[in-house]
């Protein structure tokens, strides 16, 4: 657990914050996490599937696409996981006796965790991790090559993203859609799980969804509070606690613009 963050509140005042921590989330995830890049290590895709939801979100960026000077994101959802699953370690560089995995928690509440996985000194993925019907699951994925994990430049890009996730925040407090469509990348996912059924699942939201309950919401009394956990040289991870929910954001770095990639919320009662 990263016992230290970069807290950002109205006015992009900056101040040291404990991060949350919930032992038991974090003793279910880390597990799963190990299985993720296992996986990968041992070429089964059995392994890699078994840990991550049906409609898992995993985006990254692929720079200079097709030699155009313009990154585009990367999507990895489960059935491109698995064909990797079998064919990534090709070359076996990744030993499944010896390489190891990193799980670093940003934070961990009761029904949410996020993370920092790092697979050996190949890749690292962010992630966030929700329980559905009893059951962990990963759901959200922001990742990168292990190479950009460190960055000369951190503070300059916490305050970047801050400044980012602060506009999308400010768009929900004051239900203004073109500040939060401003900020998301064009296919952005946001999702929560629905928790008052009998059966709980995750719900996607689109952004005629996030248009149509902004117009229909009044603006809130109270400013959210905006939370910084980390920013690579690419990929940046962040929670915003509002009067209604907590949520949890994504960016990717995409033509030197930090743009959120996908979002998860819990209500907050």
């Amino acid at each position: 657990m990263r016992q230290w963050i970069l807290g950002v509140v109205a006015g992009l005042a900056v101040v040291p914050t404990a991060t949350a921590e919930n032992a038991a989330t974090e003793a279910a995830l880390t597990p799963m996490a190990e299985t993720f890049a296992r996986g990968f290590y041992a070429r089964n895709p059995e392994m890699v599937l078994s840990v991550v939801h049906p409609e898992l979100s995993k985006i990254g960026v692929i720079p200079n696409a097709f030699r155009s000077g313009r990154d585009i994101t990367e999507e990895l959802p489960p059935g491109t996981l698995e064909v990797l699953g079998v064919v990534y370690n090709y070359d076996n560089r990744l030993s499944v006796e010896h390489s190891t995995v990193g799980v670093d928690f940003f934070d961990s509440v009761e029904n949410v965790g996020v993370f920092q996985l790092t697979a050996d000194t190949d890749w690292y993925d962010i992630f966030l991790g929700t329980r559905i019907n009893g059951e962990w699951v990963l759901v959200n994925c922001a990742y990168g090559a292990y190479d950009l994990i460190e960055n000369p430049n951190r503070d300059a890009d916490m305050a970047s993203v801050a400044e980012v996730v602060r506009t999308y925040a400010e768009g929900w407090d004051q239900r203004d859609y073109d500040a939060v469509r401003s900020t998301i990348y064009p296919n952005a996912d946001r999702r929560h799980v629905v928790r008052d059924e009998p059966r709980e699942y995750l719900y996607q939201e689109t952004l005629e969804t996030i248009q149509h309950e902004l117009a229909a919401g009044e603006a809130a009394m109270q400013a959210s509070e905006v939370t910084v956990f980390e920013a690579t040289q690419r990929t940046a991870a962040a929670r915003i606690d509002a009067a209604d929910r907590t949520e949890w954001v994504l960016l990717q770095r995409l033509n030197d613009r930090w743009q959120i990639v996908n979002m998860f919320w819990e209500a907050r009662g």
